[in-house]
């Protein structure tokens, strides 16, 4: 009889290798795709042979190497998302291979420091931080250790609402500004304003202001930094309108001026003018902004509507509606593709980490600080200046609209908005004028490569309505002065008068498609009218630079002209101010009479009568024949 073992006497050798072969086989046969691809077995040969459906392989293929489900998986949704080109190593989407987007001609002109074969190091281009397959910042970069040496914060350019700022720390949601004189950086009253009230000055958990010592002790010795330009719009959504992206570019824009100006007035109350410096980040080259930040709006301005009690938890819930920043969210996708957005949630998980982030360049839009400062927008420079600024400066500065600070107190190029129409052009692939057209190929050179005289191309007229806009939409014309006012547009096409007349429905919020055309007639347009536009983005794209003749000196083509019609006694200026800005000629209606230039009406706003549109009365037979003046006028010859 064997000897009895106790439960405490060590394991034989045939124990040991049963427990080391099962663990084994547990092991293989619980990560039997992990151990298969191993040896070569592709995960996708996996769920489509006998194993998935004995239950010995996972029924979820994962995704490809390019990120796309494998194409047996596909559907008619990923290929909306996705797209269904070929994607391989190395090679950045929708690009033909072979072909590079540095010519700056077709939808991906934008994509930054991208070369067809070219190949560039890592850290050769840190300076644009832009998107790239080669080049940007590591995640080493992102992180911070100054240990008792906080960067300090300085002023790149400001006026009393936009400052550009380098080296801003946001801590739980309020921004520091770190100086240890503070006599150099403006007062945070001119900055920005409470995040309760927009009329008032910033509350202490909204700004602040440190020396070096404190900040190290209040923040400790790491950070992480955000790097590039970041564009923070302090305003919430009902204080959005389609003039704050041009605010914002046109502050960036300071940046590529030989002096951004840096004069204000400092906590101490003293005036300081800061003069230009060889280390001021001017350059020919501007680095694109990489984000705009909405800290107090939501991503989306209707709620999120869970299922209901016995509906599918996995079925696609309502398309929720975004909220609204003030223009198309495709505008800045054509013009800026390196521009993402930041919403309340987004700024919210930066609060709730509850560690420091140092923004590289921070440019701060807030319009409670630039009315309290309206009477600061004009620099106290010396008096060769003094000129300059009257001209940049609005006929009447009182009744200037608040987000036009920037243009009055900062210097920029005379070209600062070509590179948001040359990027919108592109994108709508339009070349001299004429939508559809190849890029790089120039429509006026014959078979033989010889140049050859283009026709006159007449007037294209963009008629904005708001006849069938859903109600509370606006203000718009009586249906029959709408009526008559198209079929004269018509008829003036017929005879010869006008190329061509689009009407546009609507204020801008369509669908992408229905955006892109849109876009397209007003990018050719050089007439157009409607009853209190709201987007001079879109209007302002028909400032369009048109060939010049060769070897002949350059010559403007004519500036589009916009009509916009008001209620007599009532008059807004913004419009009128963002045409102005940007060279385009502009009439104001009162029924029959015109105000242009310097007889423009004082400014009276449209009393607000909720639930109600209010009927514009417009003389049309005027518009008509200032339209028939007008047209030979705006020729491109």
């Amino acid at each position: 009889m064997p000897h009895a073992r106790s439960w405490t006497a060590p394991p034989t050798r045939r124990e040991i290798t049963l427990l080391l072969f099962s663990l084994t086989i547990f092991v293989l046969s619980y990560n039997l795709e992990a151990s298969l691809g191993i040896v070569g077995v592709h995960p996708q040969k996996l769920t489509s042979s006998y194993l998935a459906s004995l239950g010995l392989g996972s029924k979820d293929p994962g995704f490809d190497s390019d990120g796309r489900r494998p194409k047996e998986w596909r559907d008619e949704l990923e290929n909306i998302i996705a797209g269904d080109w070929e994607w391989r190593e190395g090679e950045v989407s929708g690009v033909a291979r072979g072909s590079s987007s540095t010519s700056g001609l077709g939808r991906t002109g934008m994509i930054y420091n991208f070369g067809g074969t070219k190949k560039v190091s890592r850290s050769s281009q840190l300076e644009d931080k832009g998107v790239s397959i080669n080049a940007g910042v590591t995640v080493k970069d992102q992180f911070v250790k100054w240990a008792k040496d906080v960067p300090e914060t300085s002023v790149v350019a400001h006026t009393p609402g936009y400052t550009i700022l380098d080296n801003v720390i946001a801590v739980n949601g309020t921004l520091f500004v770190v100086a240890n004189d503070w006599t150099k950086v403006p007062k945070l009253s001119d900055i920005a304003s409470s995040s309760l009230d927009p009329t008032k000055p910033p509350r202490v958990q909204d700004w602040h202001i440190l020396t070096t010592n404190d900040a190290a002790d209040m923040f400790g010795p790491y950070a992480a930094k955000i790097h590039g330009t970041s564009w923070l719009a302090l305003g919430k959504a009902d204080a959005q309108d389609p003039y704050t992206l041009l605010s914002l570019f046109r502050t960036h824009a300071s940046f590529s001026s030989s002096a951004p100006s840096a004069s204000f007035t400092s906590t101490s109350g003293l005036h300081i003018i800061t003069p230009p410096s060889g280390s001021s980040p001017s350059s020919p080259s501007t680095p694109a902004p990489l984000r705009v930040i909405y800290p107090f709006i939501p991503t989306f301005s209707s709620p999120n509507i869970p299922p209901g009690p016995g509906q599918d938890p996995k079925a696609h819930p309502p398309a929720r509606q975004r909220a609204y920043t003030g223009t198309h969210p495709l505008l800045s996708k054509a013009v800026l593709p390196t521009l993402s957005a930041w919403y309340l949630e987004d700024w919210t998980d930066l609060a709730d980490m509850h560690i420091p982030f140092l923004f590289e360049r921070v440019i701060v839009a807030d319009r409670g600080a630039a009315e309290r400062g309206r009477s600061h927008w004009v620099p106290e420079v010396e008096a060769a200046r003094v000129d300059e600024l009257r001209k940049r400066a609005p006929p009447t500065l009182a009744n200037a609209p608040v987000w036009a600070s920037p243009f009055v107190g900062l210097t920029a190029p005379e070209s600062w908005w070509s590179p948001v129409r040359a990027a919108l052009l592109r994108y709508l692939h339009i070349v001299n004028g004429v939508a559809g057209s190849s890029g790089g190929v120039e429509s006026s050179r014959s078979l033989w490569g010889l140049s050859k005289k283009q026709s006159p191309q007449k007037p294209v007229v963009a008629y904005v309505s708001m006849q069938d806009a859903s109600a509370g939409a606006g203000a718009r014309l009586a249906d029959a002065d709408h009526t008559r006012l198209v079929r004269g547009l018509q008829a003036l096409v017929k005879e010869g008068v006008l190329g061509e007349v689009h009407l546009l429905r609507g204020n801008g919020s369509v669908p992408g498609p229905e955006w892109e055309a849109r876009m397209s007639v007003i990018a050719r347009s050089t007439l157009a009218d409607g009853v209190f536009m709201r987007s001079p983005l879109e209007v302002s794209d028909s400032s369009s630079e048109k060939a010049q003749k060769q070897g002949s000196a350059p010559q403007r083509p004519p500036a589009p002209l916009l009509m916009e019609f008001f209620s007599p006694g009532t008059f807004v200026r913004d419009q009128q101010y963002a045409m102005q800005v940007l060279g385009i000629d502009y009439q104001a209606w009162w029924s029959s009479q015109t105000f242009t230039g310097a007889n423009l009406p004082d400014v009276v706003a449209q009393p607000s009568s909720p639930g109600q549109d209010p009927r514009v009365p417009l003389d049309v037979d005027a518009v008509l024949r200032t339209v028939r003046e007008e047209a030979p006028r705006r020729v491109v010859s």
